[in-house]
């Protein structure tokens, strides 16, 4: 599994080459919205167009809430994929202000051939992934994201929700050597010594 930390840079200075969103004052809410929860942000992103971050471990539409946060606080745009039919009507426009994007899953490619191709078509893109797919427990990772990194080749942050501290710590970097099972155990393990909100619904509980 090869480092990318050479890309990553300090929390509250972001890159040119980072999709940006929001402004002076979008931001400053952020802040003092995370501040006023009792969170902070600690690590960096990379300093690229386009990458996917695995936002882990997945256990509470709070989630959501610090990732919108977060993004909003750097004043990065962060995209994340959605049901297509979640897109109809007047919520549609606010989710794609989110930062959502309508996927089809019945569309011949799969949803991973619509994320790649999504990689693809769009100049600037950070897609944030649940790994674990539900809030609820499971025993495995879906795959879905490693297969979009590596056919993308595109460099995946991991980026964690850590309840304990109340911290979203985003880093390391890591590029997909091709290795699904070896790189998988590292990125575990780097999770590892995160607390969730809800511990018992993680997948090394």
């Amino acid at each position: 599994m090869n480092g990318l930390k050479q890309h990553v840079i300090k929390t509250g200075a972001v890159g040119e080459h980072v999709p940006r969103r929001g402004n002076r004052i979008t931001r400053a809410l952020a802040i003092l919205f995370m501040g006023a929860i009792g969170w902070r942000i600690t690590g960096g992103l990379p300093d690229l167009h386009k990458f996917i971050i695995v936002g882990a471990p997945h256990t509470s539409n709070w989630d959501f809430v610090l990732v919108i946060a977060t993004a909003t606080a750097l004043g990065v745009r962060i995209s994340w994929m959605g049901k297509h039919s979640l897109f109809r009507g007047p919520m549609g426009a606010v989710f794609r202000w989110m930062g959502g994007i309508p996927i089809d899953r019945r569309a011949k490619q799969g949803i991973v051939g619509e994320n790649v191709r999504a990689f693809q078509q769009m100049e600037n893109l950070i897609l944030c992934i649940t790994p674990e797919g539900t809030r609820q427990r499971v025993h495995e990772w879906r795959s879905g994201f490693y297969q979009i990194a590596m056919q993308a080749n595109i460099p995946v942050l991991l980026a964690a929700f850590d309840y304990g501290h109340k911290v979203v710590d985003l880093g390391p970097v890591i590029q997909p050597s091709g290795n699904y099972e070896a790189d998988l155990a590292r990125i575990k393990a780097h999770y590892a010594p995160i607390r969730a909100r809800f511990p018992q619904q993680t997948w090394h509980q």
